[in-house]
């Protein structure tokens, strides 16, 4: 079976093709950036490409019979201040993959990587289920919500078979510390170096954290996935606060992890934590990685990555 991800150089694709890869598909990588020589074993090809533009690399892999979308040009803090180019570049990419898909009568397993901790907006119950209401506070979360949208209507319309993966916060291995998401690489790069981090309010801020190994092999039963569901939660399951992470890594680095403190931004639910209990029955999918045992591993990588 072969597999496009869309976005595999970067660092969830990495892990999702290597899970792909183990469980014996042959994976090909399509990205703006393609991934040095010999950095991604399990990769069989890479073509450098518009991720959105299937024309230029659909016939140069031979086809897909699973396709895998990660590709996105924004986080949830630039979506929300350019939303305009978020909604044009992402939302927009994706109609015109959907759609040249449908004129070449191609219909492989597309599987989307949504977002759990934007979709749902504040949460009325906790944790969230998928079938919470969806209210994004932020256009990141709106243009996830409505590519989702779209993809159930390309499966109504012309049979292209999608599942959607609504994730929670993913850390790991070859997660990049400088920018402005992921707040576990984050925390451990600056705390490696002996620079404060930033809270905003009390720390008492609770988010769902999932190790990207994991994140994995979810996307590995999504693929094989012939059950009824379409959307599913991917998280840990287990909320972990920002005094949590600073905590953990004070334990890991035996050392005390300097504070610098915001006031509280209005706009942060105090806690989001997915219900994970669809993926578990349909999927037969769990969460592996201890939360400590995988900062643990991420402190690691960090330590010696380039």
């Amino acid at each position: 079976m072969r597999c496009a991800i869309l976005g595999g150089s970067g660092f969830l694709g990495r892990h999702i093709g290597r899970s792909l890869a183990a469980s014996g598909m042959e994976v090909w990588s399509i990205d703006r950036m393609l991934s040095a020589p010999g950095t991604a074993p399990w990769l069989a090809g890479q073509v450098h490409a518009d991720c959105f533009d299937l024309a230029s690399w659909w016939d140069e892999m031979g086809g897909a019979e699973v396709v895998v979308h990660l590709a996105s040009s924004t986080v949830p803090a630039t979506a929300s201040e350019d939303p305009v180019e978020d909604a044009q570049t992402n939302l927009v990419g994706t109609l015109r993959l959907v759609q040249s898909l449908r004129q070449r009568q191609a219909r492989p397993r597309f599987l989307f990587a949504s977002s759990g901790g934007a979709v749902y907006g504040r949460p009325n119950t906790v944790p969230l289920s998928e079938d919470h209401s969806t209210l994004p506070m932020g256009a990141y979360g709106a243009t996830k919500l409505a590519i989702e949208h779209h993809l159930r209507i390309a499966e109504a319309q012309f049979g292209l078979p999608c599942r959607i993966l609504r994730l929670s916060n993913p850390y790991g291995e070859w997660q990049q510390p400088h920018g402005v998401q992921g707040v576990i690489a984050v925390f451990a790069h600056r705390a490696l170096n002996g620079l404060p981090v930033d809270v905003w309010g009390d720390g008492s801020v609770v988010r769902d954290f999932v190790y990207a190994a994991d994140v994995g092999s979810a996307f590995v039963a999504a693929a094989r996935h012939d059950g009824r569901a379409r959307t599913f939660n991917i998280g840990g399951g287990v909320g972990h606060s920002v005094n949590d992470i600073i905590q953990t890594l004070e334990k890991l680095l035996g050392k005390r992890v300097e504070r610098r403190a915001h006031p509280a931004r209005p706009f942060d639910p105090p806690v989001n934590v997915l219900d994970i209990r669809l993926a578990q029955q349909e999927l037969r999918w769990m969460p592996q990685m201890n939360f400590e045992e995988g900062v643990a591993m991420s402190v690691q990588w960090l330590r010696t990555a380039p």
